[in-house]
């Protein structure tokens, strides 16, 4: 008998999943929908994501929070980490505490140093392909148990089962551009967030409200407006106090 059966809660989610095959719900969608999952299936996660490796390009394409796209950035520019690696030997990858582990030394001082103190990442598997990995963080040491990696274990399988049929369905090409698309929408807002930041003296927060306010305001499509401010073309204001 498995000593560590799915919860109800899993076993829901897993369903959710199941459903999104059925209605071939975007990859953005889905690889969203598994990073919440994951973090709320596993208690003891400050975060989660899923990243997808495609034509040997390794992109990070469902996430919870900025934390984990730092840490999942980190892996990419310094060609190290456990997600890479679990990806790359198709094992799953634990790190106890970055402060100690020493086998990904760049990346574990920079993620301790981000606040993230412990990860756990297991490979999306597609038959023999490897096509990505899911990972959980936490910001204390050793969050992870037994049950915890078991779980996203399960998950994984669904969500290997999932975004293998995205890659591989008709629809492939149409979700790839609307990924694409998605993620350089995600960067435009966050440098067009960091530009008020630093011009305006705004927290980030307050820079989200400009540009949500503006875009109302003016009728201009939302990422029409944050792209014009990256190209220079103006900011909203300091909003009055």
């Amino acid at each position: 008998m498995d000593p560590y059966p799915p919860s109800a809660e899993l076993g829901a989610t897993l369903g959710r999943i199941r459903g999104l095959v059925l209605t071939q719900e975007t990859a953005q969608h889905a690889v969203d929908l598994l990073a919440r999952v994951s973090q709320e299936t596993i208690p003891n996660a400050s975060g989660a994501g899923v990243s997808l490796i495609r034509h040997s390009e390794r992109v990070s394409v469902g996430s919870t929070d900025d934390l984990v796209r730092t840490a999942d950035d980190l892996q990419y520019s310094l060609g190290e980490g456990p997600c890479l690696t679990a990806w790359s030997s198709r094992t799953p990858v634990a790190i106890e505490d970055t402060a100690a582990d020493q086998r990904f030394p760049q990346w574990s001082a920079a993620a301790a140093e981000a606040g993230i103190r412990s990860c756990y990442s297991v490979p999306l598997l597609r038959g023999r392909d490897s096509i990505g990995a899911m990972k959980v963080y936490s910001s204390v040491p050793a969050a992870f148990d037994d049950p915890d990696r078991t779980r996203l274990t399960s998950l994984s399988v669904a969500a290997s089962a999932l975004l293998g049929h995205v890659q591989t369905s008709e629809t492939s090409t149409r979700i790839s551009s609307e990924l694409r698309e998605s993620l350089r929408s995600r960067d435009v807002v966050g440098i067009a967030k960091g530009i008020l930041m630093q011009r305006e003296g705004f927290s980030e927060a307050e820079a989200l409200a400009a540009l949500t306010a503006r875009a109302r305001s003016t009728g201009i499509p939302f990422r029409h407006l944050t792209a014009n401010i990256v190209n220079g073309h103006g900011a909203p204001g300091r909003r009055q106090a």
